[in-house]
């Protein structure tokens, strides 16, 4: 290799960005960033949070039939970065919130080891993995795990101190901005059967599960005066798989009708990947399971497995229209 080809790959690596492994930001911002601003920001800063083990039972909200009904938008964005920017653009008084699929069994998931779901990716680039381990002032209960069936986790102040995402350089500290969230975790792996071309839940109670969890969220949300929602994709992801069309269902049911109808004012759902299918991560277990058994696959499941995928993003696109 010529020397001036030496200096030009030598210039071109050396330009590259450097992205350090996800463990190692979570040690970053184990060790460094969350004891900071506990030690020199604890005057604007709480890093606690608030269990609620049965939202319905603790939280007192009433229908109101004559109220505007829920809007319901649907975009493609990060979710807290989307949360963010809408409330830097609302009126003082008029929070917004996220709602975080939740792992129930310890805070954050396995956020420190470099697991890339959404709530351990917000693990290491703010500090809800402090919130959800410490109990507020008040709490009548001091170890919110595991989270119970129905239960979530309010965090009144995730202070977000990187952007776009949870490996990137920290912002500037006068960049930092806080954000509530509320943590629950949606059901996971349901039976799934599917119905003329259509996955539902096989068994009632999931979905009536699912349906309580997504309740219990938004009453959480609402006994703390907040009526503006982000969602990401709550329930869906190889993690969770509950039929997308079904969520969305259900979201649409719980705000306009039962204690919540007429009191979420806005619902934002927002999708990381605009390609993400949990349909076809569904349909190709289903197929799976037939070959599995030995038995020949139902004509419209091997229809559906030959249809373009269908995203989660135009599942909710296609239930909400914007």
């Amino acid at each position: 290799m010529s020397s001036s080809r030496a200096q030009a790959k030598s210039a071109s690596t050396s330009s590259r960005t450097f992205k350090p492994k996800a463990s190692e930001v979570a040690h970053e911002t184990k060790k460094s960033i969350i004891p900071r601003i506990q030690t020199h920001y604890a005057d604007k800063w709480g890093t606690w949070s608030y269990y609620f083990q049965d939202p319905l039972a603790q939280v007192s909200v009433e229908p109101d039939p004559h109220a505007n009904p829920t809007n319901f938008s649907v975009y493609v964005d990060d979710p807290v970065n989307y949360a963010l920017h809408w409330l830097s653009h609302s009126e003082p008084g008029a929070p917004v919130a996220f709602i975080c699929a939740a792992n129930e069994k310890r805070p954050g998931g396995d956020w420190v080891t470099g697991v890339v779901g959404y709530e351990e990716r917000l693990c290491r680039r703010s500090t809800l993995s402090a919130t959800l381990s410490t109990a507020g002032p008040g709490s009548h209960t001091k170890d919110a795990y595991p989270i119970s069936s129905v239960g979530g986790i309010f965090s009144p102040q995730v202070v977000i101190f990187r952007s776009e995402t949870d490996r990137s350089e920290p912002l500037m500290e006068e960049q930092w901005q806080d954000i509530p969230v509320c943590s629950v975790p949606p059901v996971r792996w349901p039976k799934v059967n599917m119905t003329s071309g259509v996955l539902q839940y096989s068994f009632a109670d999931e979905r009536d599960l699912m349906r309580e969890k997504i309740t219990g969220a938004l009453a959480i949300c609402y006994s703390r005066g907040i009526t503006n929602i982000v969602v990401g994709d709550f329930g869906l992801g190889n993690g969770h798989r509950n039929p997308p069309s079904e969520v969305a269902q259900l979201w649409w049911e719980v705000t306009s009708s039962g204690p919540l109808q007429g009191r979420i004012h806005n619902i934002a759902f927002i999708f990381e990947d605009a390609r993400q299918s949990t349909r076809s991560l569904i349909l190709e277990d289903l197929a799976k399971k037939h070959r599995k058994n030995g038995g020949i696959i139902p004509l419209a499941l091997a229809n559906a497995l030959r249809e373009p995928p269908v995203s989660d993003y135009d599942e909710f696109l296609n239930m909400f229209g914007h």
